[in-house]
C-alpha cells in the first residue's frame, strides 16, 4: 500500500482499490478531480479495473458533475461512499444520477463499501475475462 498526499485529501492506493479522505472545507471540483484522476493512472496505468471508496468523515462539498466526467472511465468500476456522520447531508442519491447506474453506491461502514468495491471489481474481471475468450 501507498498513500498520496495531495492539497486536498490523502488517498490510500492499495491494489485496484482506492480509499479517499477529502478535507475538511473542501469544494471537491472537476480541476481536483483531475488532479487526482492523473495521479490515479499515474499509478495504477490506464488498463487496471478500479473501484474508488470515499470516506466522508469531513465536511467538505462535491460537483456532482465530477460523477459524469468520472463514467466515462471504462476502466473505473464502481464508488462506494461512506457516510458515518449522520448530521452532514447526503448528496448521494444526486451524485449517483451522474455515474454509471448502479454503480456508485452509499454505505454507513467501511468495510460493507470495500466489499461490495471488491465484488463489482471481480464482476468487471469476469467481463473482461470473458472479452479476451471471444
Amino acid at each position: 500500500m501507498s498513500v498520496l498526499e495531495l492539497h486536498f485529501g490523502i488517498f490510500e492506493l492499495l491494489p485496484n482499490l482506492v480509499l479517499g479522505k477529502i478535507k475538511e472545507g473542501i469544494h471537491f471540483n472537476k480541476e481536483l478531480n483531475t488532479i487526482l484522476v492523473e495521479r490515479l493512472i499515474a499509478h495504477y496505468g490506464e488498463d487496471e479495473p478500479l473501484g474508488y471508496v470515499s470516506i466522508r468523515e469531513n465536511s467538505y462539498s462535491i460537483d456532482p458533475l465530477i460523477h459524469l466526467h468520472n463514467s466515462r472511465y471504462d476502466k473505473l468500476c464502481c464508488i462506494g461512499i461512506v457516510e458515518s456522520n449522520q448530521n452532514i447531508l447526503s448528496s448521494v442519491s444526486l451524485e449517483s444520477k451522474f455515474f454509471k447506474q448502479g454503480k456508485l453506491k452509499a454505505f454507513q461502514y467501511h468495510i460493507d463499501a470495500i466489499e461490495w468495491t471488491k465484488k463489482e471489481l471481480l464482476k468487471n474481471l469476469d467481463i473482461n475475462f470473458e472479452n479476451h475468450l471471444n
